[in-house]
């Protein structure tokens, strides 16, 4: 926690100085000189968050209900498995892999409606309590890391693989994301897809208030703007050829709070700090009687291997 009397002070205002450009540069640094409590993480502090292990609460039988049920609901989901099926009609696979899939719901959905029929489909994930709940029967389920794992570890590398994903990429944080998608690239052959729902932003002043959000929660999960993520999926190898909206998720601190153990004392600072930084972006950010909500606005990325 940093206050104005801090030894910590001088380093955090090295960093604000770097943050000029974005118009809550100065209401900040007012904070922070003003004594009023808060949490700014280093890179290596952010790293050292275990967002999977503080989350377990949720994982399992309580996924479900998770955020108004957004992760299961069938209405939702229909975008990213309508453009899975719109994919996968013009360019078949034999293994669809869901990469971060969780319980394997969307995976489940495909197999409902015949999408993707005759291959092979793997859930990716590292959390064997979400893993436990995927219907077993007709999908396959490997507990791995997505940062590290191997074409060949999911199937025979001779065949012609999907990767999607929902949620996932903000998990890596901002020196993450670059990484995994080249990880990604890596482990694809050129022509093959991959379609993912990925929270992201249209400027710079949203992105920077959702992830001022989370470093407040204690969470090193980080968002970018829609521009920067398709340049750094250009980088990465992969030619984003479509994007579609997604519906938004909402994020009110009552469940903030459950899945990011967080007190009512966090609340309140949370509540406090974000009033003063961030006034006037309802479309992300909104203060309620007793707490606040938050938007995650998502878009879906059509992506295919190119070098």
């Amino acid at each position: 926690m940093i206050t104005a009397d801090s030894n910590y002070k001088r380093p955090v205002m090295m960093i604000l100085a770097g943050l000029k450009r974005h118009k809550f540069y100065f209401s900040l640094k007012s904070l922070v000189s003003s004594g009023n409590p808060v949490i700014i993480f280093s890179h290596r502090e952010r790293r050292m968050v275990d967002h999977i292990g503080k989350e377990k609460a949720v994982h399992g039988q309580h996924w479900g209900a998770v955020h108004g049920g957004y992760f299961s609901n069938p209405a939702i989901a229909q975008p990213l498995v309508e453009t899975v099926k719109g994919i996968l009609a013009e360019s078949p696979a034999d293994v669809v892999v869901d990469f971060g899939g969780g319980t394997g719901y969307l995976l489940s959905l495909l197999a409902l409606h015949g999408i993707g029929a005759g291959a092979e489909l793997v859930n990716v994930d590292c959390s064997e309590t979400q893993l436990a709940l995927t219907n077993k029967k007709g999908i396959s389920t490997i507990c791995a890391s997505i940062s590290s794992f191997r074409r060949g570890d999911i199937a025979a590398e001779d065949k012609r693989f999907f990767f999607m994903m929902r949620s996932v990429l903000h998990y890596h944080g901002e020196k993450g994301l670059q990484p995994l998608l080249r990880r990604l690239r890596d482990q694809a052959k050129k022509g093959e897809f991959f379609a993912h729902q990925s929270a992201s932003f249209d400027n710079e002043e949203e992105a920077a208030c959702l992830n001022f959000l989370y470093r407040q929660m204690r969470t090193g999960k980080w968002y970018t703007t829609i521009d920067d993520l398709k340049d750094r999926l250009a980088e990465s190898g992969w030619l984003v050829t479509a994007t579609t909206p997604a519906p938004p998720l909402l994020l009110t601190s009552d469940e903030l709070a459950r899945r990011y153990a967080l007190d009512t004392n966090d609340i309140a600072r949370i509540r406090s700090v974000m009033a003063t930084t961030f006034s006037g972006m309802d479309r992300v950010f909104r203060l309620t009687p007793s707490g606040f909500q938050a938007d995650l606005h998502y878009k879906i990325y059509t992506c295919a291997a190119e070098k």
